[in-house]
């Protein structure tokens, strides 16, 4: 069974979910039935969501997904996990079984008929991106909200050159789909303005796509190449700067700005300077970035 804290929020919290895909992949057979305990979730953040999503689907090819839904809890009444699951396309992606779980355990027909927020100039919902042609429509809709904050257009394009690199990155290198989330936030007493960016995918991941055309000494010395250095699996295409202009790029505009990286078995911080082991754990499948950058 797979089953989720209270919260999939922070690079540690989707760190302690993929472990859990990762034992699954180990105990169960083909065509088995998985039965994914979600009824205790009450908060997910761009990152948490991406990341249910990406899972679910991967998961969903191998096994038959049995699903305890999340439910409304009122005492949070700051945050309604079904609406925001519902308004970020959460249940028109996810498997088909997933989102019948949450219509009969919920009444998901208040949410489907409800008067939306107007929100497209706040978020970009949930993307499932395939092709090139949907990292340029993902390209246009980053753009697009963060104009509406009234950003420096050096500010909006260096954004969305981050958000494309990494989708771009995922599609062209990994041979699957890319999940994206972008959030935009209010400034509020206790935290700045700020932008988040969750994206990811369920390829290779970072170590067994690098192993073979780095000096390496270990997994942690190949995921800082591939990070810090123009380290690539495709030479001859003279590939390999896109992460480092997006490191550079994050920094730049944010001193303080956090950047994640969750692949293969480990969670890292990267710094300006460095990389920072956060955990390791055990191996799944899939690149996982999260950016937080203050605006």
């Amino acid at each position: 069974m797979l089953q989720t804290t209270s919260s999939l929020r922070s690079i540690l919290d989707i760190h302690d979910w993929l472990n859990q895909c990762a034992n699954i992949k180990n105990e169960l057979d083909n065509y088995e039935n998985l039965f994914i305990d979600l009824e205790n979730l009450k908060w997910v953040s761009p990152i948490g969501i991406t990341v249910l999503l990406s899972t679910l689907n991967y998961l969903d090819d191998t096994y038959y997904l049995k699903t305890e839904s999340p439910e409304y809890d009122a005492r949070m009444d700051r945050f309604d996990i079904l609406g925001y699951m519902e308004r970020m396309n959460f249940l028109k992606l996810c498997p088909s079984d997933v989102k019948d779980s949450f219509e009969e355990s919920n009444n998901m027909q208040v949410y489907y008929h409800r008067n939306r927020n107007k929100k497209d100039e706040e978020l970009d919902e949930l993307r499932v991106s395939k092709s090139d042609g949907d990292i340029i429509d993902l390209d246009k809709s980053v753009k697009k909200i963060m104009r509406a904050k009234g950003l420096h257009r050096n500010r909006v394009t260096d954004i969305a050159g981050i958000v494309t690199e990494l989708g771009q990155n995922a599609v062209e290198h990994t041979g699957t789909d890319c999940y994206s989330c972008v959030q935009y936030y209010k400034k509020t007493s206790t935290r700045p303005e700020r932008v988040e960016i969750a994206i990811c995918d369920t390829g290779r991941g970072i170590v067994k796509s690098l192993r073979k055309h780095v000096r390496h000494k270990d997994n942690d010395d190949i995921v800082e190449q591939a990070i810090f250095t123009r380290a690539t699996s495709k030479p001859e295409q003279d590939r390999g700067k896109g992460l480092i202009d997006v490191r550079q790029t994050t920094f730049d505009w944010s001193s303080d700005a956090e950047f994640y990286v969750r692949t293969h078995d480990s969670a890292y911080r990267i710094h300006q300077d460095g990389l920072e082991l956060l955990d390791v754990g055990k191996y799944f499948y899939g690149t996982y970035y999260y950016i937080v950058i203050n605006v």
